[in-house]
């Protein structure tokens, strides 16, 4: 029996066109920066990875699809301006990678993981992995 495709329509940050994606909760990410070049850099390592990363510029516009990913990653820059992300940041469930620049971070729950700038991919993948782990979607 097929499974029926789910699709999400998203306008990526750094390009305003609107795109259908494939959906698949174990492969996709949320990466939430006001810097487009990061947002790039961040799809790039993780696409090469085989994810889907999903781009936005704010925690409010990335709100409603963090449900279906396997985790969040924010900038910290992102946390320290908007409240809705800090608060994000006391919810245990949530999935979250905080990008720090060696600055005194926000509070953070005990299971989210911060990755220090500047970035290597072996460091955000290895987290990712972890959270897919403990989803239990490790292929």
């Amino acid at each position: 029996m097929r499974r029926p495709r789910r699709t999400a329509s998203l306008a990526v940050a750094w390009d305003l066109r609107t795109v259908d994606i494939d959906v698949q909760k174990d492969r996709t990410i949320v990466a939430i920066a006001a810097d487009d070049a990061m947002l790039r850099s961040l799809a790039f390592a993780l696409g090469v990875e085989g994810f889907h990363v999903l781009g936005c510029a704010s925690w409010r516009a990335a709100r409603p699809l963090i449900a279906g990913s396997v985790c969040v990653i924010v900038d910290v820059d992102i946390c320290r301006k908007d409240a809705d992300a800090r608060r994000s940041l006391e919810d245990s469930a949530n999935r979250i990678i905080v990008l720090t620049d060696g600055m005194p971070s926000p509070e953070a729950a005990r299971n989210h993981r911060l990755v220090a700038k500047p970035l290597e991919g072996s460091d955000i993948l290895a987290e990712v992995d972890r959270f897919r782990r403990a989803l239990g979607t490790n292929t």
